[in-house]
């Protein structure tokens, strides 16, 4: 037999730890601490079995945590409070006598709990307790009705199994109306939250500035940029605009936005992309160098290739864009030279003195970009995001005494050299690379891969893409992908295959993924021909009826026999198989059979039965229930029958 109350109290624990869990990690230490000790402080009495603080005194020992936290709250601070009393009151709760109105107190503090954390973190992990908490809070609402009737209420094993089974049979019944919901119930362009806490953003791997020599070393993040659905493509090809410089004060280098007039020539193979951006408060969209056009509304293009969000940028989002990855981009017209032309004033006199060594070398710009390019090719520059030049001097240290840097200085120094040779060009800022994932066939691209090159005007092919940091003596090492992956790293490409389906499915569909479906199927409705689709479907539908009739006829016999012969046929079968004695093709009797089975559980089934069957009746109903019960008794071995 097993104790119905030890059954809820365990699962009160169980549906506190789903809802602590996921908050715990946002938390600040008070509420932590106090959430462990209400946790071991409930275990310990628990199993006393005594519980030395009344109700009263904890809810009047809530009432000063509530006013220290109500006195926090403030529109620049309003979630933490609310959270930190929260997981308070559930501490407090797990704490004490586990009574069936304090139960339903902790599974209501525990969603809220839950709920709570999704504020921070709305991951595949949040489904994984959600889901655990409502088939576990269905469960115990069962229990505690038992509870309720009896305190020391005792069920045996089978009985149990059918309780458990039909407590979870209503929240397995509830999946696919959310699945039939989930599609076309309305949503928000932005979570609600988002106007009362607006969620921290991330800090992409690339700002809107370019300066080199602002710091000594770089510090390189993991952190996820954003996803691209797409084929597998080349390392060289995997260069991702972002946006585009195109003013230097000699130091660092800022985007303007006084950009004249180009009219790009798009030709070659193009590269479609689904492109899924992670938060961040920059409203530049990324895509594979170069983009010739992005389907997402409400999007700013500017005539460098640049493409910005316009509204809020903290949302997550999707968007497709088709680029032209072949490195160089023609023109229809002509560009405005002085524009991609302009330097400071004044430039380093060694930083003047080559710049005329390559004007001398080259008679146009093709040739001049080659002598830069064998310059830094033979001059043992390398890459490094440690002992950097600092100061206003750095890109001239990096030129001609260190001679080591990040893309930074590669690029930042060979624009400008460009520039004072006479040919024009700019900086576009970015990523570099990107780990493929064969498993969701997307690429994987985080801070670390930010990245900036040149873009030079060349007479006759157009904007020209050079990656300066290429000419590194170590170029190879930093860039060539590794032979061989890891456990740890499929391990982790497969943890994210999942994580980004969930984003694309769940998390990033929004409004116009609705619009955008009903489109699609509206257009498809309007194309099809209803005499086409019913021939065409004939078949299926003659192979589900033909499917259909035939497993009517195979289980026609058992669908409408009595119930008297059902309940007949499980006695004979538990015969079997608690006798050993055979009953198809012995010809026995009811009456033999009792006799065989020398059992009065037996004895008495076959009195009531052939009473009913040899007086040509049916069974009476309580004839009937007094049968099924000598059936669970025979299952359950009982001796006696009350």
């Amino acid at each position: 037999m097993v104790a119905i109350r030890s059954l809820t109290t365990i699962l009160t624990y169980v549906i506190g730890l789903c809802g602590m869990i996921p908050l715990f990690p946002w938390l600040t230490t008070f509420p932590r601490v106090i959430l462990v000790a209400g946790l071991l402080s409930g275990l310990w009495q628990d199993r006393r079995g005594s519980w030395p603080m009344k109700s009263w005194m904890q809810n009047v020992a809530i009432v000063p945590v509530f006013l220290f936290y109500a006195l926090q709250f403030s529109r620049a601070n309003p979630i933490q409070p609310v959270i930190s009393v929260l997981a308070i009151m559930l501490a407090v709760r797990l704490s004490g006598e586990k009574s069936v109105r304090h139960s339903l107190q902790i599974f209501a503090l525990s969603m809220f709990c839950l709920a709570s954390s999704s504020l921070f973190d709305l991951s595949p992990v949040f489904l994984i307790y959600l889901g655990l908490l409502l088939f576990m809070v269905a469960l115990a609402l069962v229990l505690l009705t038992f509870q309720n009737q009896d305190y020391a209420m005792t069920v045996s094993m089978p009985d149990l199994k059918r309780i458990l089974f039909s407590a979870l049979l209503m929240p397995i019944l509830a999946v696919p109306l959310l699945l039939f919901f989930f599609p076309i119930m309305p949503r928000t362009q932005l979570p609600l939250w988002h106007f009362l806490n607006p969620p921290v953003s991330r800090t992409t791997g690339y700002s809107d500035t370019v300066e080199p020599g602002s710091q000594s070393s770089i510090a390189e993040s993991r952190t996820l940029a954003f996803r691209a659905e797409m084929p597998r493509q080349a390392l060289g090809q995997l260069y991702w605009r972002g946006t585009v410089f195109n003013r230097t004060d000699g130091i660092k280098w800022t985007r303007i936005d006084r950009i004249p007039s180009e009219q790009p020539v798009f030709t070659g193979q193009t590269v479609m992309q689904v492109i899924f951006p992670e938060p961040s408060a920059v409203r530049t969209l990324i895509a594979l160098d170069r983009p010739a056009s992005l389907a997402l509304q409400r999007v700013k293009r500017s005539p460098d290739g640049v493409f910005e969000l316009i509204g809020r940028a903290e949302r997550r989002l999707s968007y497709t864009a088709s680029s032209q990855s072949n490195g160089s981009i023609a023109q229809r017209n002509s560009i405005n030279r002085l524009f991609y032309l302009q330097l400071p004033p004044r430039l380093p006199d060694r930083i003047t003195a080559l710049a005329s060594e390559i004007v001398r070398a080259g008679k146009d710009d093709s040739t001049r970009v080659a002598y830069l390019e064998n310059y830094f090719r033979s001059g043992g520059y390398r890459y490094s995001t440690r002992d950097l030049a600092t100061g206003v001097r750095a890109l001239e240290q990096f030129l001609f005494e260190k001679k080591q840097g990040h893309c930074e200085f590669f690029a930042s120094s060979f624009a400008l050299l460009l520039r004072a040779a006479g040919v024009p060009c700019r900086l576009v800022g970015g990523y570099l690379g990107g780990e493929f994932n064969q498993m969701g066939g997307y690429y994987l691209v985080t801070d670390d891969k930010a990245h900036v090159w040149v873009e030079a005007y060349i007479e006759g092919s157009g904007w020209v893409r050079i990656d300066p940091s290429s000419f590194a003596t170590n170029a190879g090492d930093v860039w060539m992908p590794p032979g061989s992956r890891s456990l740890r790293l499929r391990i982790t490409l497969a943890v994210d295959s999942f994580n980004h389906a969930w984003n694309r499915s769940v998390i990033a569909y929004d409004f116009e993924q609705q619009i955008t479906i009903v489109r699609h199927v509206g257009s498809l409705l309007q194309g099809a021909n209803p005499a086409k689709m019913l021939r065409s479907s004939a078949p299926y539908f003659a192979g589900c009826l033909l499917l259909a009739g035939l497993l009517f006829a195979a289980r026609r016999a058992s669908l409408f026999r009595s119930r008297e012969q059902r309940i007949l046929n499980r006695f004979l079968r538990m015969v079997e198989e608690k006798f050993d004695i055979s009953t198809g093709m012995s010809g026995k009797g009811l009456f033999e059979l009792a006799s065989s089975a020398d059992n009065s559980h037996v004895s008495e089934f076959v009195a009531i039965y052939a009473g009913a069957l040899y007086h040509d009746r049916r069974l009476t109903d309580e004839e009937y229930l007094r049968l099924r019960q000598i059936l669970r008794f025979l299952k359950d071995g009982k001796s006696k029958i009350p």
